[in-house]
């Protein structure tokens, strides 16, 4: 018997070998060819959904960066305009006082010049008043000056008389 001698055996050996070639093929390999390209597609179609997914997030990151922005540049905006506002402020208040200080300056002025007045014009009605005391006591003592001088002169005159 030589090594390619056809026996039952040997035929038998081969329709089982073809026949579990076709039960493998049909039971375990075409069902798993088939599992692995659903799972391949499966895996593909994840994988375009995460793309997806990813690019979606990429604009919502993006759309979040720029309303961030948006709303920094807004803040900044609003501290300016506040900070431009409170100046404005001050500054209003600065002239208010500058004002103010003005009216008070010269509303002294005019109280100091009043009451300089009325100093004036008390000091001249009591130099006028010291002035009439003054001058009567001097028209006084000078009377009685007068009238010593005029006794004495009397007096001598009547010494004079009497020796002559």
């Amino acid at each position: 018997m030589g090594f390619l001698e056809i026996n039952w055996t040997s035929a038998a050996m081969l329709m089982l070998f073809v026949l579990m070639v076709y039960f493998l093929n049909k039971f375990l390999y075409t069902p798993f060819i088939e599992m692995a390209e659903k799972r391949r597609k499966k895996v593909e179609e994840d994988l375009k959904s995460a793309e997806q997914l990813k690019e979606e997030a990429e604009k919502m990151r993006s759309e979040a960066e720029r309303f961030l922005s948006e709303a920094r540049q807004r803040a900044d905006e609003i501290v300016e305009s506040a900070r431009k506002e409170a100046e404005a402020i001050v500054e209003e208040a600065r002239e208010k006082a500058k004002k103010e200080a003005q009216n008070i300056v010269e509303s002294a002025k005019t109280q100091i010049e009043v009451e300089y007045k009325k100093a004036l014009e008390q000091v001249q009605e009591r130099a006028a008043e010291l002035s009439v005391i003054l001058a009567t006591k001097l028209l006084q003592k000078v009377f009685q000056d007068e009238r010593a001088r005029r006794e004495y002169l009397v007096k001598i005159l009547k010494e004079e008389i009497e020796k002559s």
